[in-house]
Order: C-alpha cells, then structure tokens, then sequence
C-alpha cells in the first residue's frame, strides 16, 4: 500500500489515524493534532484534508462574522462554513462524492466574493462545462464533452452551497434559482429479455466453484432487482430458505480490496423483504454447501475473507454476452431487466415499486414506464380476443333463430 504523509496506521487494532504538526506554542513545545479510529486509510486522508481545509480559515472567515460577513468569498464560505454542515446532513457515501465536485469544479468561484456571484456567472460556467472534454477514458475510448445530465448534477451541488449561504443571511438571493436545467432526451434504460439472458448464463459451466458463483450472482441480480451493493452486503441471516425470502437492510460501499465500508440503503423505501421463489431457494442452499467447503462465511455471496469487486463482476458479465453474442449491457442494467421480466409477467407498477425500494411510484414510472409500451400489445390482444368472442357469440345466436 503506498504510504501518504501524515496518515499512520494503528498496528493495535488497525485503525487509521492522522497526526497534524502546528509550530511551536510560547514555551517552544511542538504543536500537534491527532485524530484516530478510522477504518481505512482513504478516510483519514479524506478527514486530514478537511481538517486542513478549514484549518487556515476559521480565524479570517470569523473576524469577517464579526464585521462584514458579505465580503468573504466563495472559498472561505465553503471551506469554513459549508463542509461542515453539509457533512452532518447526508450520509458518508454522499459527501464523498460530493466533495470530488466540491474541489474540483467549482473552482472559478473561489475567488469571487460570494455577494457577487450573478446568474450570468452559473450560465458561462455551465456552457464551460459543455465544452469540457470528458477525461474518463475508461468507459469512453473516444473524446466527448461532459453530458448534459452532468452539468445539471454540477449545477445541483452549486445550488447546495449557495441554498446555505442564502439561509445563513450571506446572499439575499441565489442566484442558480436563475438559470434553467440544460435540456436532456431522456435515454431508454439498457436490458436484456429473458431468452438473451439465458444465453448468458449458458457461458457459466458448472466445472468449478468461481464459475458457479459467478453465475449465481447474475441470476440473483436478475430475479430479484437488487443492485450489487445490496446483494453484496446481504448476510445468511437475513436470507429465510423456507419463507423464500430475502431483507436488505443496507449496501456495500466499495472502493478497494481494503476500503469498504458498509452503508444504510439508498432511500427509507429501500428496506425491503422481497420473495425469491423456491428455485432460487434451492440455488442458495447449494451454494451455502460449497461456500462451506472453503470457510465460515457471514456474507452470501463471498468467495473468501472480503468482497468481489463490483468492476469485476461487470467485467465477467461483458465477456460472457460477447461470447453469447448478445449486445452487452452495464451490471446495474440486470437490475433493469428484472423489471423487464416483471412488466413482461403482468406484474403492476406498484408491486414492481416495493420490489425495487423505490421512494415513490413516479421514480418507477420515469424510469421503466417506455417498457409498458410492449405490455400495451397484450392489453389490446386482450382487447380483440374479447371482440371475436362477442362477434362469434353473436353469429350464433343468429343461426339459432334463423
């Protein structure tokens, strides 16, 4: 593991912990802070660098209180104000991610005093941003600018610090509430149909313990509509084999082999028992026998003492569709052809919205309802049927009195 300055691992019970150096107090003492048990060395440089963050502007950004607060800039704002309380208000995860755009998109208003930050601001910013090109070479060979839903998520988390600035009485007004959303298509949710998945699982042959347990974890991604996260952090106590049920009660955050942490489910919703039908009962008994050959396990889908990397299990999945030759789609898009499965079985929206945890029927119907179009064809088949019913029913009553 490569080594961060400042950042120290506690050999007792390997915790993390930073140690910062201040100077000299009058008498010529070293001046330092130490802060311990964190669970990873990720999260005591996140919470060192935080700490630094506001450790040059807590005095400045006081005195500025004290006299005329609507001079401090956007930096000082948000660096000794927001973080912290924007830290207390969502989960782990969340400020994680957000502190990402935080620091490295929202630059250009550092140095502006955040009174003067107008609606023309936001908008030259975001056209910046559509002209930005995409550094995420990973998932796209060729160069594009960021997408349109990008910016408007950039836009969101702008709006955040400026909501707190506004609430705090720094600015009368915000200016983001100005400038409009970027026009977005909405995109079609990527799936496989039922027989396409088939084919897939057809590439898993039975012949060693990694094939099966990729397989298995495929078809419960698929008949179930959890997202890896929560099938991740599923343990066999919250797996009931004779009521064929499941419960999610919360998510795997992973990043490395030796940084994850567990996390509370997306939303309220998101706590769920769902039914998982006798067949797949059964998968799940077998594989607890030969999780067992290999140890004691308290996750259900572990191989061995930590977690598969969610990438992995895309990366497999890829190969195997190209192999099947189906057109591939992301690890999350099984979460989308379950729902697929379900609209195709008659399934009603409401069901399919407790199924997958979502906070409200709207999300359900904004993401899945195109799909509804192809369970429309059976409606007006349906439809028909009844009519030739009625047309022959009538034909023979006309024979009869004739």
């Amino acid at each position: 593991m490569v080594k961060i300055k400042n950042i120290y691992r506690d050999n007792r019970n390997g915790t993390w912990y930073f140690k910062v150096y201040l100077g000299t107090d009058s008498d010529g003492k070293r001046v330092q802070k130490t802060k311990r048990g964190f669970s990873s060395q990720k999260e005591a440089k996140l919470a060192y660098d935080k700490y630094m963050f506001t450790l040059g502007f807590n005095e400045s950004f006081a005195k500025q209180l004290g006299s005329s607060s609507k001079q401090a800039t956007f930096e000082e704002f948000y660096k000794s104000r927001f973080l912290k309380w924007y830290e207390k208000q969502v989960k782990r995860q969340t400020f994680e991610n957000a502190l990402f755009i935080f620091e490295n998109k929202m630059k250009p208003f550092y140095h502006l005093r955040i009174r003067d930050i107008t609606s023309e601001d936001v908008e030259d910013w975001m056209f910046e941003l559509s002209q930005t090109v995409s550094k995420n070479m990973r998932f796209q060979p060729e160069k594009t600018t960021l997408s349109k839903s990008y910016i408007n998520r950039l836009r969101g988390h702008l709006k955040i610090i400026l909501d707190r600035a506004e609430k705090e009485g720094l600015i009368d007004r915000n200016p983001v509430n100005d400038v409009s959303y970027l026009p977005i298509e909405n995109k079609k949710v990527d799936f496989w149909e039922f027989e396409e998945f088939q084919k897939v699982m057809l590439q898993f042959e039975d012949v060693s313990i990694t094939s099966k347990h990729r397989k298995l974890v495929f078809e419960l991604l698929f008949y179930t509509g959890l997202r890896i996260g929560e099938l991740s952090a599923l343990p066999w106590k919250h797996v009931n084999l004779e009521k064929n049920q499941i419960t999610v009660e919360k998510t795997l955050i992973y990043s490395k082999k030796d940084e994850w942490y567990f996390s509370t489910p997306k939303t309220q919703n998101a706590y769920r028992t769902i039914g998982i039908g006798k067949i797949l009962s059964n998968k799940l008994l077998e594989w607890r026998k030969l999780q067992n050959l290999l140890g004691s396990f308290e996750y259900v889908i572990q191989l061995d003492g930590t977690f598969t990397p969610p990438y992995s299990f895309a990366s497999w999945l890829k190969d195997a569709a190209i192999k099947a030759e189906v057109n591939p789609i992301k690890l999350h898009s099984l979460r989308h052809s379950h729902v697929a499965f379900l609209i195709d079985q008659n399934v009603q929206p409401l069901v399919i919205k407790e199924r997958l945890g979502h906070s409200s029927i709207q999300i359900t119907l904004g993401t899945y309802g195109h799909l509804y179009a192809k369970s429309d064809e059976q409606v007006i088949d349906a439809i028909d049927n009844i009519q030739k019913s009625e047309v022959i029913s009538e034909g023979n009553e006309q024979l009869e009195l004739a």
